[in-house]
C-alpha cells in the first residue's frame, strides 16, 4: 500500500469532506422543496374538492327545497300589510328580484306551536351579489313592518329564473298571468332554471297540485 492510498483511506475514515457535505446539503434542500411543493399541492387540491363538495350539497339541498315548496303550493290568498286588500296566492315581481312568492302547505310543527300548517315563502335573486335566497314568514296575513326570516341558499349564482304555465298552455314570466281569474288562480306548472358558476345550468319542471 502506497502512502497516497493510505492517506485517502484515512480521510474517508474520519468523515465527509467539505465538498461532500455541501453536495449533501444541496440535495437535501432540493428534496425538501420538492416535498413541500407536493404537500402544498395536495392541500390545495383537497381544499378545492371540499369547496366543490359543499357547493354541490348546497345546490342539491336547494333543488329539494324548491320542489318541496312548489309541490305543496296552496291556493290561499293573503291580506296585504295594511289589511285593505288581498294579495295573490302566488305572484312574481321580477323588477324587485322577487322570482316567486307563494303560500305552501305542509309546514311542519314539531314544537306543537299554536299555528296552522300553511306558510308564506318567497325566492329572491340578487343580481349584484349573485345570491339566491329563500324568505319565510311565521304568519300568512302579516301586519305592516313584519320582517321575513331570510336564508341564503346559494352563492355564485349566475341566473335564477322561473316561468309559469298558464291555463292556455303557455309559459309566461309574470304571475298572476293576464288570463288568471281571481287571487287564488294557480299555474299548472312552474319551470325554473339555476345557473351556477361551478356546475352550469340545472333546469326542472314542477307540476302544481290542483
Amino acid at each position: 500500500m502506497t502512502a497516497a492510498t493510505h492517506d485517502r483511506q484515512a480521510r474517508r475514515a474520519t468523515g465527509f469532506t467539505l465538498i461532500e457535505l455541501l453536495v449533501a446539503m444541496a440535495l437535501f434542500v432540493i428534496l425538501a422543496a420538492a416535498m413541500y411543493g407536493g404537500t402544498q399541492w395536495i392541500m390545495d387540491e383537497r381544499a378545492i374538492v371540499a369547496e366543490r363538495a359543499g357547493e354541490l350539497e348546497a345546490l342539491q339541498r336547494t333543488v329539494r327545497l324548491i320542489h318541496s315548496d312548489f309541490n305543496q303550493a296552496y291556493p290561499r290568498a293573503v291580506r296585504d300589510e295594511l289589511g285593505r286588500g288581498q294579495v295573490a296566492a302566488m305572484l312574481s315581481e321580477r323588477s324587485r328580484g322577487l322570482r316567486v312568492r307563494l303560500t305552501r302547505s305542509g309546514w311542519r310543527n314539531p314544537g306543537g306551536k299554536n299555528r296552522g300548517n300553511l306558510q308564506r315563502v318567497q325566492y329572491r335573486y340578487d343580481d349584484e351579489a349573485k345570491t339566491l335566497s329563500r324568505d319565510s314568514w311565521d304568519t300568512l296575513d302579516r301586519v305592516l313592518g313584519s320582517e321575513p326570516r331570510e336564508r341564503t341558499l346559494l352563492e355564485n349564482v349566475q341566473e335564477f329564473d322561473i316561468e309559469f304555465l298558464d291555463s292556455s298552455g303557455n309559459w309566461v314570466q309574470d304571475w298572476p298571468a293576464a288570463n288568471a281569474q281571481g287571487f287564488t288562480t294557480m299555474p299548472r306548472a312552474l319551470r325554473y332554471r339555476i345557473e351556477t358558476e361551478a356546475f352550469g345550468t340545472v333546469e326542472r319542471i314542477v307540476e302544481i297540485p290542483g
